[in-house]
């Protein structure tokens, strides 16, 4: 078996620990091969405390390795989740596994991603079929989309267990592989071999879209991102809205595009970005959320940001192998996703869908 990390980056305290440790205890996987590391974002006593008294005395038991890193202020998601990925690769793991402190897995789930990782050379990422818990409220994500402009959300969001299983079962014929856009960071299996090449999450980019803009390079450097259907993980995942919320995914989304996309697709996308942007600016004026839209503009309007940007596309560039053209062969332009649907979606994604149509038959590089 592949020598393998579960990470987690810790900041509830102990509010999730207990679901998430037992079901690291019926972990199937050979002790000897996994280990686990985690890092206490809040660096709080009561992490500390509760991890001394129900996980120290199973390690060696139920339990494989454990290692709690310490951080004197909050990394981020992904800042804290690198930490612990440097110390697995400095270990000499394999492959990384990433599971939300949120998020417990069926027994299975290790064994079976990994299992699809060894299968292939070319996959840098394994996605487990993540399903909202409870099972009742369905799937939280069968791969992430990511839309033509920079949007990412869950596929399958919703949908039953049986649907979501039919639908990857049909995708299946036409794709072998089941291939995703993006894999979503609560429950990914990455390689070592890939990461070393690409590099780990952006920190700059801390809250939201880290694990799309990986998994971008992941794709442009020529790794397939897959879809396990036999490794399942349930994720206690509830949609939140709020203004930090709303500003890291927005800034991050602005550059996300200018550090993936040649200026040319830039230039075609420009029309659509600006109608978009018009009509976010409109609902941002009913939701609450237009200081955090102009905070997200002024990021990138500032020239102190820019060589930072302009260092990123460099990186991303120089392991480039795949075209814009391939790279967006599997973007959306329709958002579907319940939990922004409403008025502006119907105006929207028609609008969206026609002027993509015409769009992607431009890009040709």
């Amino acid at each position: 078996m592949i020598k393998t990390a579960v990470v987690t980056a810790l900041w509830y305290e102990d509010k999730f620990l207990p679901a998430l440790f037992a079901s690291l205890e019926r972990v199937d996987y050979p002790r000897e091969d996994w280990e686990i590391i985690m890092i206490d974002n809040r660096n709080s006593p009561v992490t500390k405390e509760w991890i001394a008294k129900n996980v120290m005395p199973k390690v060696g038991v139920t339990l494989p390795k454990f290692r709690l890193l310490s951080t004197d202020k909050n990394l981020g998601f992904a800042g804290g989740n690198n930490a612990c990925i440097r110390a697995a690769l400095e270990g000499g793991c394999g492959a990384v596994y990433l599971l939300n402190e949120d998020a417990h897995g069926e027994p299975g789930f290790l064994k079976q991603a990994a299992s699809r990782l060894a299968s292939d050379k070319s996959i840098g990422a394994v996605q487990s079929f993540l399903l909202l818990d409870p099972p009742e409220r369905g799937v939280n994500s069968i791969g992430n989309r990511m839309h033509f402009l920079g949007f990412s959300y869950c596929d399958g969001y919703r949908m039953s267990r049986a649907d979501a299983a039919g639908l990857m079962r049909v995708r299946y014929i036409d794709d072998r592989d089941l291939k995703v856009a993006s894999v979503s960071g609560a429950a990914a299996l990455l390689s070592a071999e890939a990461l070393n090449k690409v590099g780990l999450f952006d920190e700059n980019y801390h809250l939201y879209h880290e694990d799309l803009d990986l998994s971008l390079r992941l794709r442009e450097a020529g790794y397939k991102l897959v879809i396990d259907p036999t490794s399942v993980v349930h994720h206690r995942y509830d949609f939140s809205r709020s203004a930090e919320k709303y500003y890291w995914m927005e800034r991050n989304r602005y550059r996300l595009l200018l550090e993936h996309l040649r200026i040319p697709t830039l230039l075609v996308l420009l029309p659509g970005m600006i109608v978009s942007e018009l009509g976010l600016i409109v609902m941002g004026a009913f939701n609450g959320s237009l200081a955090s839209r102009f905070k997200a503009y002024g990021h990138i309007l500032d020239p102190r940001n820019w060589e930072g940007i302009r260092a990123k596309r460099r990186s991303v560039f120089a392991l480039r192998q795949v075209s814009d053209r391939e790279l967006l062969a599997s973007a959306v332009s329709k958002i579907e996703y319940q939990e922004v649907s409403g008025l502006m979606m119907k105006i929207a994604n028609p609008l969206m869908s026609a002027y993509w149509r015409v769009a992607r038959k431009i890009i040709t590089w």
